[in-house]
């Protein structure tokens, strides 16, 4: 599957020379641009596009990258949000936002590559991550960034996933939970494991994973946390802006 490149820039020229740039670097990728903030959002909350990097510039008529990027947080973790924009003025923003990287203008195609190498290096990682289960012969093998969250209800666990579907099997959660990588997933319910890249709202006793409200149990509360602060912290500057 091609990575999903989404570029928001207002000038036109920008987005011309950046997409040319990364059609040089791989040919197969899917670009789609916005030239301003507000259609990237509605679009982006209408799930119809599957953005695995996102470039943003930062200053925009409207609704600033900076902005556009903290609503974008909001509802993902794992997008790689890479800012390209005319001053350096914005880093400790940047930061805040778990970017990625940031490019200055104009564009400079060697440090946009190595950018690049970093972010397609850290894509294959993920993506030979999955977790493997059977339900009435059928073998699911499903990527960990794929998995929302996993629940127990009856005699089933339920992975529900980024696409919207649910697969069930009959392992019982605490087995799953052993296959899973501890610093991307959280145990925090009896009936609950939560994928800490989807979280999009931390609460006294809650998670939120997009409309869906996940409790955390007392017994899981203090480890919940300070996991779920750790893998944050963790993400900071991954693309070492």
């Amino acid at each position: 599957m091609s990575i999903c490149i989404a570029i928001c820039d207002d000038t036109a020229e920008d987005i011309k020379t950046l997409s040319e740039a990364l059609y040089a670097y791989d040919a197969s990728f899917n670009i789609i641009s916005y030239s301003n903030g507000e259609t990237l959002i509605d679009d982006f909350l209408e799930c119809k596009h599957a953005i695995d990097i996102l470039f943003l510039d930062i200053y925009m008529p409207g609704t600033d990258g900076i902005k556009i990027a903290e609503r974008i947080r909001r509802e993902r973790k794992n997008i790689k949000i890479i800012f390209i924009t005319s001053s350096n003025d914005h880093y400790p923003q940047a930061y805040e936002v778990f970017a990625f990287n940031y490019i200055l203008k104009p564009l400079d195609r060697k440090r946009l590559y190595h950018i690049m190498d970093q972010a397609l290096d850290e894509f294959k990682k993920e993506n030979n991550q999955r977790i493997s289960f059977s339900y009435r012969g059928k073998v699911y093998n499903v990527n960990y960034r794929d998995i929302l969250y996993i629940e127990s209800r009856d005699k089933f666990s339920l992975f529900h996933t980024s696409d919207g579907e649910t697969m069930q099997c009959y392992n019982k959660l605490d087995s799953i939970e052993k296959e899973l990588p501890s610093e991307l997933f959280i145990r925090c319910h009896k009936s609950f494991i939560v994928n800490t890249s989807h979280i999009t709202e931390m609460g006294g006793n809650y998670f939120r994973i997009g409309q869906v409200v996940i409790s955390i149990s007392k017994k899981h509360l203090k480890l919940a946390k300070e996991r779920y602060f750790a893998y944050l912290f963790s993400h900071m500057g991954r693309g070492q802006l």
